[in-house]
């Protein structure tokens, strides 16, 4: 049984064919989606779990899009088409395609540049060189879409990622769009920045229009909707019945924050495996993994994760300072006056009534 978490509206662009080439795949790529009209794409890079603390490699949310495409003109009115009219595009995303005859794979651009330094004349015959797109504009514009997030690995044709978009046309709509986004501000559904990607694509002798397609819905379902993690959280006693809670060092996010010692639940672990490895990377000790205690989904703007505390005990080894920067031995009794981590806090007294009836002991 799978999770539908609603329609969302993409927009799709690319561009017909330049540079005396006959074809253009993201022109291929915006025609079939067009003929589709919406898509049913599971979200592959979301590790389910289940109430055991199992990975579930099958039962993946889904998501239904609303394909909105449009075909720009390879010149600088069809670069400034999307950014223009921004304000009265309603979308959960915008995924711009372009052709990249020198790429092997697909390729996502993490960034736009503010040059132009065209080697040929675009289809209306300009040709620029050694310009700024936008006079003083800065220098590079990062994609509005949550990349360090993103699944690099799940997605059914292999990715590369580049910092250069290139000097032409595409890196040109690129910017305009993500500049016109930071401009109006303009926000997803979920509140976050407008998700904005850009997608080289290579030509049709080296992917297929059918692997292009899939590829394009399966980064359109991924663009507008919250990345999930899975966070293992150890409720960790020792050997006098004191349980451990841990410092975010001031490197870290949220520093000086208080928190069970844990962390990301791998693609293919279990939660008790993922406990395992974290407390001894995390703090140098053997344990044992009693049971489950709370599980709780913490909501951000830009990430859900979904949190599952369980009950450990230490049996071997002294617990050392390696990612934080202080411990405290906490009885169960004096839980709620930690200063917790966000995440964290919506669990605390429900652990501690755990704790306290001793059920799961």
């Amino acid at each position: 049984m799978v999770d539908d978490v609603g329609r969302r509206k993409v927009l799709i662009t690319g561009f017909p064919a330049f540079g005396g080439m006959s074809t253009n795949i993201s022109e291929d790529v915006i025609k079939e989606l067009s003929s589709i009209g919406h898509s049913k794409v599971p979200l592959r890079e979301r590790p389910r779990v289940d109430d055991s603390g199992n990975t579930l490699s099958t039962d993946m949310p889904i998501v239904e899009i609303e394909w909105q495409t449009e075909l720009l003109t390879c010149d600088e009115a069809g670069s400034s088409q999307i950014a223009n009219s921004l304000k009265n595009i309603d979308v959960d995303a915008i995924l711009h395609l372009g052709l990249c005859t020198s790429c092997i794979t697909p390729r996502i651009e993490t960034q736009a540049r503010n040059i132009l330094e065209m080697r040929i004349a675009d289809n209306a015959g300009r040709k620029i060189s050694s310009s700024e797109i936008t006079i003083n504009g800065p220098q590079f514009i990062q994609s509005s879409s949550p990349l360090n997030r993103f699944p690099n690995d799940s997605f059914s044709t292999k990715l590369e990622q580049s910092d250069d978009a290139g000097s032409f046309v595409c890196n040109e709509t690129y910017y305009r769009t993500l500049s016109s986004i930071d401009y109006n501000n303009e926000k997803d559904h979920f509140g976050r920045k407008l998700p904005c990607l850009f997608l080289h694509l290579p030509d049709i002798d080296k992917l297929e229009i059918s692997e292009a397609v899939k590829l394009v819905e399966e980064i359109g379902a991924w663009l507008c909707e919250k990345p999930r993690i899975v966070v293992a959280c150890s409720v960790l006693e020792g050997m006098d019945g004191r349980f451990i809670s841990c410092r975010r060092s001031p490197e870290e996010s949220f520093s000086g924050m208080w928190e069970f010692a844990g962390g990301k639940v791998e693609r293919g672990e279990s939660i008790p495996e993922a406990l395992i490895r974290e407390i001894d990377e995390e703090l140098g000790v053997e344990i044992e993994v009693k049971g489950a205690l709370v599980k709780h989904v913490h909501e951000m703007a830009h990430l859900e994760i979904e949190l599952h505390a369980w009950h450990c005990k230490i049996i071997s080894g002294q617990p050392r300072l390696i990612v934080h920067d202080k411990l405290r031995w906490l009885k169960v009794e004096d839980f709620l006056d930690e200063e917790w981590i966000a995440a964290d806090l919506p669990m605390i007294s429900k652990i501690q009534k755990l704790l306290l009836s001793r059920t799961i002991l």
